[in-house]
């Protein structure tokens, strides 16, 4: 559910942030949500413990000036589990830091209301240089029967640390960052059937785009980025929900 974006050389020039890629994301995001209904959430060739995660090509048939839109999709099977325990995980927002390490460093619940949420996540990656998002996000829980639970997760803010060694909270000034990730919406579906609990995860981001001249270097490293973090996001939750059996 949550992206960390290191960055990999220190030569890579600031990205900017355009409102044609911001309005290409928006417009991709409500498309996306209508066609996420539709898809089913029981998979029985799952049931035997596997993950499937792929990435939906029409997020890369999408025009971003200066930027990239990435749709993962992860679906996984929980044994044994139960919606209330698949909930009560979601909700612990203080525990992701535990759940999802070492990706997530700082973990905290800003606001609560029924059934929504304000989050703040602080995101951690290492790799010749040290990067740190604070990212916050909306949440919000919808029970559409007792069988279904739909949790949606959008970002309200995502900046990139300015200097992780002296502060986590002061931020690099906006198009000045490194624009490893700019937009993150997390969509999970659950379905309780055949003795658990199936998951759907859907998960779009927007980055920037390869900088001119660097592609042999940049493009692999971030289109494995959201597959990285989709696969670490799903062994997280399975281990957690396993651990309230």
């Amino acid at each position: 559910m949550w992206f960390a974006f290191p960055l990999l050389l220190v030569t890579v020039p600031f990205a900017h942030l355009t409102p044609e890629a911001t309005a290409a994301f928006d417009h991709y995001v409500v498309r996306a949500e209508e066609m996420m209904n539709s898809d089913p959430v029981r998979d029985p060739q799952l049931a035997g413990g596997q993950t499937r995660i792929q990435a939906k090509d029409e997020a890369r048939n999408v025009n971003t000036p200066g930027a990239m839109i990435q749709d993962w999709v992860g679906t996984m099977f929980i044994p044994g589990a139960t919606l209330g325990q698949v909930r009560a995980v979601l909700e612990d927002y203080a525990e992701y830091k535990s759940f999802y390490q070492p990706k997530v460093i700082e973990s905290q619940q800003l606001a609560h209301s029924g059934d929504e949420y304000d989050v703040l996540l602080r995101l951690y990656e290492k790799h010749i240089l040290t990067i740190v998002l604070n990212t916050t996000y909306h949440i919000r829980y919808e029970m559409p029967d007792s069988k279904h639970l739909i949790v949606t997760s959008r970002s309200t803010h995502i900046g990139e640390v300015k200097d992780p060694g002296k502060s986590t909270t002061e931020e690099v000034a906006q198009g000045s960052d490194s624009g490893f990730l700019w937009r993150l919406n997390s969509y999970w579906r659950f379905e309780a059937a055949d003795g658990g609990v199936y998951a759907r995860c859907e998960a779009i981001s927007l980055s920037r785009d390869v900088p001119p001249g660097m592609g042999w270097m940049l493009k692999g490293f971030l289109e494995s980025l959201p597959k990285d973090s989709m696969v670490n996001t799903l062994r997280g939750t399975r281990a957690a929900v396993s651990g309230l059996q």
